[in-house]
């Protein structure tokens, strides 16, 4: 199957840009659990841009950080993979009936500015790195 690598490339980007805005969107009407996932989704299409430009072929069909983070072929710490399979939890928690509750509860407004913040210094991070 045959794809236009650039073009694609430029999808995921775009569409990770459009995620992160949003999620700070929801973080300043105080959605918080929502800021979170949508950050969360900026995060996994960053990789996913990360891994079309670095394999120049389709990225996975998850959204598993940590598993797109190994498919990018870029050196990550284990400390950056530990932070993306937390972020994991803002993905299926905040989607999923049966652990909304505990996890709303969680999402305070300073937990979720610090999460925000870090996800941001990750989402950066990986941006240079889809630049390399």
């Amino acid at each position: 199957m045959s794809f236009h690598i650039d073009k694609t490339i430029n999808y995921w980007l775009e569409s990770a840009e459009y995620d992160f805005e949003t999620g700070k969107s929801l973080l300043e009407s105080k959605k918080f659990p929502y800021a979170l996932f949508f950050a969360h989704l900026a995060i996994e299409k960053i990789l996913k841009a990360i891994v079309v430009k670095k394999t120049e072929e389709h990225a996975p069909y998850t959204h598993s950080l940590v598993l797109l983070a190994k498919s990018t072929n870029i050196n990550i710490k284990d400390q950056m993979l530990d932070q993306l399979a937390e972020y994991m939890e803002f993905h299926i928690e905040a989607r999923y009936p049966d652990e909304k509750k505990d996890f709303y509860k969680k999402c305070s407004e300073e937990f979720t500015i610090d999460k925000i913040n870090e996800m941001y210094e990750v989402y950066q991070w990986l941006k240079k790195k889809l630049n390399e």
